[in-house]
Parts: structure tokens; sequence; C-alpha cells
């Protein structure tokens, strides 16, 4: 429903209300998560083991590029969700808690059963059964010199996890935030794109993607939409020439930083447009694009898995008998309603039950443990910015939440 104010055009009106969730956003997630997995469809019954069908491989062998979406969309997220928790220490448990209870016990029950499956000889499974790397798989922190994950597609939750854990230095103290992020980036820009360096980790190009979309949520905090449309259509048409020729293979483009970082920019630009356009001119999607962006997590971590099942079917009980191009579309579909399945009857219900956890009080007993433990680290980012600042009555109160006041929240990433 449309409010109609005073000199206000509607659409206006309603992009001022208070905001709980960006639903242009849980489609782009959504939209992500089906081209990973067309790639996926693509690379497994491209081996011979599967069948060795090539299929599309002019849209398939593009579907990578999801990640990299995936990336500038958690950026925007994870601002979005926390810009209200920036400079505020005392938030850091509920915060470490709710990224917590996001990732991990979901991606855990789905890892045991896939290492389950491979223990019985299900598959062909190619990892370690090195306890240092299970112990790596299961933390998300790189335990041992080389790992190898039984849930390939979790490397990027290493990512994830690196980027939660700086993003706390903002909610110590903004200032100091700002200016480790800025460092990490520059040392990031400096050994990516000067000295070249595809590396793995704390300096590999893949973390400024979550800047990134941080600073996407800072245009569309201070833009009022009237670019929206030329933001959209600009950077959609800038992937479609990207896409006929300057993008590579994904082997070529992850092994070149500059292109790497290239590639953010019509994303940027797509994920800006389309966020500026829902609050300016109240866009509502279709309802099976928004389930589909709510269940983009469980799809993200069963779809390989799941057309890796049914290549192996189709090998050993219709082999030739499913024309290449129909087993490519029930790979497709079959996995992302794997997906879906997956997020209504596991994920979903273990949110609701560690959501019921923090409404009966242990997120109040997780903040008071990580407020003492934080003691030390806030007393002295305190003192440091007490040191830079004059002691004008309440103007320290507002170094960490200056020009923030929003309570919008969106689903996290």
């Amino acid at each position: 429903m449309t409010i109609a104010l005073r000199g206000v055009r509607p659409a206006d009106a309603a992009a001022s209300k208070p905001r709980t969730t960006i639903l242009s956003v849980q489609v782009m997630r959504g939209l992500a998560a089906v081209a990973v997995a067309v790639f996926h469809a693509h690379v497994i019954l491209a081996r011979p083991e599967y069948g060795g069908f090539t299929i599309l491989p002019s849209i398939a062998t593009k579907g990578w590029l999801g990640v990299n979406f995936f990336f500038v969309l958690s950026g925007f997220i994870i601002m979005f969700a926390h810009v209200n928790d920036v400079g505020r220490p005392d938030r850091i448990a509920n915060y470490v808690w709710k990224r917590f209870s996001r990732v991990y016990p979901v991606y855990w029950i789905f890892l045991i059963f896939f290492l389950a499956a491979a223990y019985r000889g299900i598959g062909h499974p190619n990892f370690s059964w090195d306890n240092a790397n299970i112990l790596t798989a299961f933390a998300l922190v790189k335990l041992c010199d080389q790992f190898s994950l039984p849930l390939q597609v979790a490397w990027t939750l290493f990512y994830e996890v690196t980027f939660y854990a700086v993003f706390i230095v903002l909610l110590v103290n903004r200032t100091i935030g700002i200016a480790v992020l800025s460092a990490w980036m520059l040392c990031v820009a400096f050994s990516s794109l000067v000295l070249g360096n595809v590396e793995w980790g704390l300096l590999n190009i893949w973390n400024a993607y979550f800047v990134v979309g941080m600073l996407i949520y800072l245009l569309y905090r201070k833009m009022d939409g009237r670019l929206a449309i030329p933001f959209l259509i600009s950077g959609t048409l800038l992937l479609v020439v990207m896409l006929r020729g300057y993008i590579k293979e994904m082997e070529y483009a992850q092994t070149h930083p500059w292109m790497m970082i290239s590639i953010a920019l019509p994303f940027a630009m797509i994920l800006l447009g389309c966020v500026l356009t829902e609050r300016r001119y109240g866009w509502k999607p279709p309802s099976v694009l928004l389930n589909l962006g709510d269940a983009t997590y469980a799809i993200y971590l069963v779809h390989s898995p799941t057309i890796t099942m049914i290549a192996l079917l189709n090998t050993k009980f219709a082999a030739g008998v499913l024309p290449p191009m129909a087993l490519f579309a029930i790979t497709c579909v079959g996995s992302i309603a794997a997906g879906v399945l997956a997020h209504v009857f596991v994920e979903r219900p273990v949110l609701g039950f560690l959501k019921s956890l923090e409404q009966r009080g242990i997120g109040t007993k997780v903040a008071i443990l990580g407020r003492w433990l934080g003691a030390t680290a806030v007393q002295s980012a305190r003192g440091l910015a007490q040191s830079r600042y004059a002691p004008v009555r309440g103007h320290h109160a507002g170094l960490g939440t200056s020009g923030i006041s929003r309570t919008d929240v969106i689903k996290p990433a």
C-alpha cells in the first residue's frame, strides 16, 4: 500500500518508509545462484565419467560470474544489515552470533551428509581425509598448508569469514575500522594489481569485491534514485559487452587481477541500479523469484552434489537414453529444486531453532561474554579516539555513529 504525502510522489513516499528488506537484492542472489548451478552442470557433465557432454558452452561457461556477483552482494548486505552496529563495541557479540548462526550450522549439516556419502563410496570424492584438512573444512579457516574441500563450493565461505572478521574492527571504532579497511584494500591492490599476486588468501583480489559492495551501499544511502534506470541499463549493457569478448574463461580471468576487478564494475552498477529502482518506484518482484532468493544459500551448498548424483544415475541407468540437452536441463532444474527443498526442510527449521535460542536469552549471554572478552580492545580503541578529538561534551558518543541512524535489516547473506 502506497501512502501519498503532500508534495511527494507516491513512489517516493513509499521509499521514505522504514524498510525491513530489499527485495531486489534477494532476487539478484537467487539469479546468481542459478548462474553458478548452470556453470557447474556444464562442468560436471563435460567430464568423461559423467558422459562428456558439452552443452551451451558460450552461455554455461560464463555462469561462474555468479560468484563475483555474490561477493559484491555480500558486502552490500553486511553493511546494510549492520550499519547501525558501526562504532558500537557492545554489538560485537550479537554480530558474531548472527554471522555464525547464518553460515556455520546449515553448512555443517550438508558437509556431514556429504562426508557420509563419500565415506560410503558414492560419487568420485577427490579430497583428503587428513584430520587437519577435515578440520579446515569445518572451521572455514586455513589450518593446513594445502587443503582440499569436500564441498568445493565452500572456498568462497573462507573469504566470507575473513571479511566478517575484518568488519568487526568497524564495530570497535568507526575511524579505526575505516583505516584498517583502507589499509587492507591498499595492500590487496598493490599485491594483486601491481605485483600480479593471484595466491589464495588475505591479499587476493576477491577481497576487494566485498568493499565494492560496501561502497555501493553508501551510494545507495546518498542518492535519490533519479539515476536508477541509467545505472541499471548502463551496467547491463557493459556486462553484455564484456561477456561478448572481454571476459575470458574462468581459469584465465581468475589469474589476471585487472580483469577480475574490472568485472566488479558492471555488477556494482547493476546492483546500485536495482536497489535505487526498487526504492524509487516500489518494484515488487514475483514471489517465485523471492523464494529462489530465500533459498540461495541452500542452493549454493547442495547444487553441485545433486548434479553429480543425477549424472551418476544417468550413466548407470539411462546412458544414451536421454538426449544431452534434456540431461543438462534436468540437472540444472533438479539441482535448483534440491536446493529449494533443502532450504524448506533443513535451512529454515535450523534458522528458526537458532532464532528461538536467541529469543530465550542465549544471545544476551553471548553478548555478556563478548563484552568481557573484548573489554581490553574496546578501552584501547576509545583511548586512541579520545586522544585524537577534543573532549567536547557528548562528542565522543557520536564518533562511531555519525550519519548512521536507520534501523534497516536485510535478510542475511
